[in-house]
């Protein structure tokens, strides 16, 4: 639905509907305006203010002697024009970076440790996915042999993410070889993106004649699964119990379909894209988010970087979560995950 312009006082009437929603998860009326919001309006105008926001579709009434409630576009108009992004406290991010800290060397430990600390301070479900490994480029190879006919391949990128394969080799073949070949492609592929190594490949060796150990040969039939590091990306995610305890979930087949639908990797993936977004932060909210399924949520998510390659964070809750302060936490979970990253692998 477009949007319609607001005058300035509607405006202040849609802030103050959105926000009392979102503290006490019931329809607000225009008497409890006009007692607590101090606006110097009578109950008569905020009344008239109020059906001209819902004529304009940025507030709706559930039952007939009910208050009103935001829409999706309601939500919309307070996040991009209305909202003031709320300051995360010094013991907030004391307890973010500290929580990050303790686990600065291990990629999946920072990526479990991110997902519990948005849980925590969300107090809704917190998601973390791993790093787009596939856009990283190519640092080195090594060849290490582990017995007569097997050798360990041992391949690293830029932002420091090793990748191992055991090779069976056809041939008793002399360490000297192995580091020939291993040197060949280091000069070949440096620099490269994996992605486009994996799709290249066959190409990128095809010149070398004569190669001895076979071991070019058996890369060139396993390049998909060597230079793939899309099967290495993870989903992980915590916070289920925050989700159930909210009114809007209290329908059991609500809740199920959005607990059933974290078990689909790439559906998890797309809602959380934030690249497709011209903003840093990417805020989706009920009916703007394609899966049906999903469209009683919104979803806050970020991107966090280690050099060339990006992960993305994320919240998912009720469309009436606080996104004042969520927006805030997302944001600085992404840039301290960000500097930890790249601090661990410098």
């Amino acid at each position: 639905m477009e949007r319609v312009p607001l005058t300035e006082r509607e405006k202040l009437i849609l802030s103050a509907i959105v926000q009392y929603f979102i503290k006490n998860a019931a329809p607000v009326s225009s008497s409890y305006i006009a007692q607590k919001e101090h606006l110097s309006l009578s109950p008569a105008t905020i009344r008239n203010i109020m059906a001209s926001l819902e004529e304009k579709g940025y507030i709706s009434q559930p039952h007939t002697s009910a208050g009103r409630v935001p829409t999706t576009i309601g939500y919309r108009m307070y996040v991009d024009t209305l909202m003031k992004r709320a300051r995360l406290s010094q013991e907030e991010k004391e307890a973010i970076r500290k929580s990050l800290r303790q686990s600065a060397f291990e990629l999946e430990e920072i990526m479990r440790e991110a997902t519990n600390i948005l849980a925590q301070l969300s107090r809704q479900l917190g998601i973390v996915v791993s790093p787009k490994l596939e856009e990283g480029i190519f640092h080195r190879m090594e060849i290490v042999r582990l017995s007569t006919e097997r050798v360990l391949l041992v391949l690293s990128i830029q932002s420091g993410m090793v990748k191992t394969i055991t090779l069976e080799i056809p041939t008793r073949t002399s360490a000297e070889r192995l580091q020939s070949v291993a040197r060949m492609l280091n000069e070949r592929l440096f620099g490269m993106r994996l992605i486009d190594i994996r799709k290249r490949f066959h190409e990128i060796i095809r010149d070398i004649r004569n190669e001895e150990t076979g071991i070019l040969k058996q890369l060139n039939q396993i390049a998909d699964r060597l230079f793939d590091f899309e099967e290495d990306k993870e989903i992980f995610f915590k916070g289920t119990h925050n989700i159930v305890q909210q009114p809007e979930f209290s329908d059991v087949e609500k809740f199920s379909s959005v607990i059933e639908l974290l078990e689909d990797q790439e559906v998890i993936i797309h809602l959380l894209d934030v690249e497709s977004q011209n903003t840093p932060i990417s805020i989706k909210i009920g009916e703007e988010i394609q899966e049906k399924r999903m469209q009683t949520c919104s979803i806050i998510s970020a991107r966090y970087r280690i050099h060339n390659i990006s992960g993305t964070i994320g919240i998912i809750g009720p469309t009436r979560m606080n996104y004042s302060k969520l927006v805030s936490l997302v944001d600085f979970t992404a840039r301290t995950i960000t500097e930890t990253l790249e601090n661990a692998y410098n």
